[in-house]
């Protein structure tokens, strides 16, 4: 198919930067079309665009040809909407035509004309679970299936596909129905992509797309070199703190064990703990024996036991996240809380340790005077010294974090308490057109620091960042390495509490980016 068409009739004319990577995956692709394929590119390179050029090849090859792009991230109409924002850029609104819009997410729109939408749209720019809420709500009621004529479906972010639960990997709720409605419409191809270094990972996903996807690796294609930099931070309170909480973990932990099974691990049952579990055991219309994966609960008592259990150890590591990632203030209020006070009885006379303790913070504008303010979390003090430290060599950071609350803290810390100018905050909450000139500012302009959270920061291309700065370690080590390739060419630093949890993380972290590491105390 690829020699049909030449390909500088497709860019000819065309907003885009011509790299020759990305013009060589698109014929690849195409050559492979009706096979599915995974391109398994670095995030920060284009796969967006690559994407968005087989459409139009497959357009100029086939004039009737329907395209989806799709996503289940948290931030997947945020991620649809820059590629749909991406295809206008780059002329293609011209070249495939009418394009549903997700910005007003289908809303005021009644069956008919949501329906009349979809089927003359030529691509459909949608979040999975508006997808398939759509299809189900319009051929029920229509007798109309939008899926039916459909040529190649695009998924963002492949690794979405998987979901993780103590047997594994398994498929997760919107795409086991697309996959279920592929099987029956005739098997239409789909192009996954992802960024991830976790072979296991790529493999699983490639088993889902089904026999004979074509996988497409390029991981010399990183366009940057990063220096990562360890900060272990000494925090005698927070260290003691952590080490509570993990000891406090092995009574429930134990139960579970002795009703489940002695062979689960501590972090298997924790993963446990988050895939809906106490739903399960408190359902009052579920009778025994309980199936939780591919364990059996026999009786009342053995149920009641494992919700107390499950309900400590929730609130137990909920508490080390609040802990290690958020402010001192939020984890404070947690264990302090009427239903939690209890349970965190032992905690509160070492909490009283992060409560008196002061930070001194360097103000920008005066650099020999410092501010000092209380109930600050230690990974903040490192980062703002960080921040100001490269802020006067003429440096823009951008600085990720995972809990709203500590973004905001920094942000107030930074800006009305120190001075620092030109910071910004960016959250999921933060509408579209803001954000479009927040990231011009950065690019071009006056913005010098830029504050993330993770559904702020998605989809992200920012090469004018020369620091990047990590609060937190994610579970989902995949998306720290997506944080990075957002950024080109920077100075990358993860602060992490000495002598807690997030040791064996950054441990981890370390080994899967292959990057240049250095470890300072």
């Amino acid at each position: 198919m690829a020699n049909k068409l030449d390909f500088s009739e497709i860019v000819h004319g065309l907003t885009i930067d011509n790299r020759e990577y990305q013009i060589t995956a698109t014929k690849e692709i195409v050559s492979q079309i009706p096979q599915s394929v995974l391109l398994n590119y670095p995030y920060g390179t284009g796969k967006t665009i690559i994407a968005l050029l087989t459409f139009l090849y497959l357009r100029k090859t086939n004039p009737k040809a329907k395209f989806i792009f799709t996503s289940a991230r948290e931030a997947a109409a945020l991620r649809c909407r820059q590629a749909l924002d991406m295809a206008k850029k780059f002329g293609f609104i011209d070249q495939l035509g009418y394009i549903f819009d997700p910005r007003s997410g289908g809303k005021g729109l009644g069956l008919a004309q949501k329906t009349k939408m979809y089927t003359a749209s030529t691509a459909i720019f949608t979040p999975i679970t508006s997808l398939m809420n759509d299809r189900f709500q319009i051929k029920s009621r229509l007798n109309v299936d939008i899926l039916k004529a459909i040529d190649l479906v695009c998924i963002d972010e492949a690794t979405d596909l998987l979901a993780r639960s103590m047997t594994g990997f398994r498929l997760s709720k919107f795409f086991e129905e697309l996959f279920s409605v592929r099987s029956q419409l005739g098997n239409f191809p789909i192009l996954a992509m992802t960024g991830s270094r976790d072979p296991f990972r790529v493999e699983n996903i490639a088993k889902i797309l089904g026999e004979g996807t074509h996988i497409m690796q390029r991981p010399d294609l990183s366009p940057y070199e990063v220096l990562t930099q360890i900060r272990e931070i000494n925090r005698e309170d927070y260290r003691q703190i952590d080490q509570l909480i993990s000891s406090t973990l092995t009574k429930p932990i134990g139960t579970i064990q002795e009703i489940l099974d002695p062979a689960l691990t501590r972090l298997e049952i924790i993963k446990l703990s988050y895939g809906g579990v106490l739903d399960r055991l408190q359902d009052p219309q579920m009778n025994f024996p309980i199936r939780i994966a591919k364990y059996t609960v026999q009786d009342n008592e053995s149920r009641e036991q494992l919700i107390s259990a499950f309900v400590q150890l929730f609130k137990l590591t909920h508490a080390r996240l609040l802990l290690l990632d958020s402010t001192p203030g939020e984890f404070l209020k947690y264990i302090k809380a009427d239903e939690n006070v209890e349970l965190f009885q032992n905690f509160l006379d070492l909490a009283s340790v992060i409560i008196s303790h002061r930070s001194e913070l360097p103000r920008y504008d005066k650099p020999e005077e410092t501010t000092m303010r209380g109930l600050i979390n230690p990974k903040v003090d490192i980062a703002i010294d960080l921040i100001h430290e490269h802020l006067i060599r003429g440096a823009k950071v951008i600085l990720f974090t995972r809990y709203i609350a500590l973004g905001e803290q920094t942000n107030m810390l930074l800006t009305k308490a120190l001075g620092f100018p030109g910071v910004r905050y960016l959250t999921g909450k933060t509408p579209e057109d803001s954000r479009r000139i927040i990231l011009d500012q950065f690019q071009n302009q006056d913005t010098n620091v830029l504050i993330f959270t993770p559904v702020g920061g998605r989809g992200l291309n920012l090469d004018a960042a020369d620091v990047v700065i990590h609060l937190d370690i994610t579970s989902n080590l995949d998306d720290m390495t997506q944080r990075r390739e957002r950024a080109r060419g920077c100075i990358e630093y993860v602060l992490v509490l000495k002598g807690t949890s997030e040791e064996e993380k950054v441990q981890e972290y370390a080994k899967l980016t292959d990057a240049k590491i250095e470890q300072v105390s």
